[in-house]
């Protein structure tokens, strides 16, 4: 039998749209000064490209503060079949696994929303908004 983290992420279909269930997972420093983190900075991005090559990354980046600086936390907005395997993908970055930082995961339908996506073929540039 299947524990409630296995189960298969599915839409509470009594809301309308686009219905598509993503995990968000929020994270926090602990009580580490930034040249103790600095040697793992380079496995954690090493780490955060293959899960964005991968297709289980959608977003990613820091909380600023109200002077737009780093603020220490931040954001993954993580594609899952289950909580169990965005846990499994959360605890493998080197932030969370050398205990750096501490998570918070919680599914989010994705309901509303535009995203707009352009390219400019010429230039080999585009833009998300």
């Amino acid at each position: 039998m299947a524990t409630d983290d296995e189960v298969q992420a599915r839409p509470d279909e009594r809301h309308s749209g686009a219905q598509q269930v993503y995990f968000i997972c929020f994270t926090e420093p602990v009580s580490m000064s930034p040249d103790e983190m600095r040697p793992h900075v380079d496995e954690h991005k090493s780490w955060i490209a293959d899960l964005e090559s991968s297709g289980k990354l959608f977003l990613a980046g820091p909380f600023l503060d109200d002077d737009f600086r780093f603020s220490g936390a931040g954001m993954m907005v993580l594609r899952a079949a289950s909580l169990h395997e965005a846990k499994e993908l959360v605890d493998a970055d080197p932030f969370h696994a050398n205990g750096i930082r501490t998570y918070r995961l919680v599914p989010w339908q994705i309901n509303e929303g535009t995203v707009s996506l352009s390219t400019v073929l010429s230039t080999g540039t585009s833009s998300l908004t």
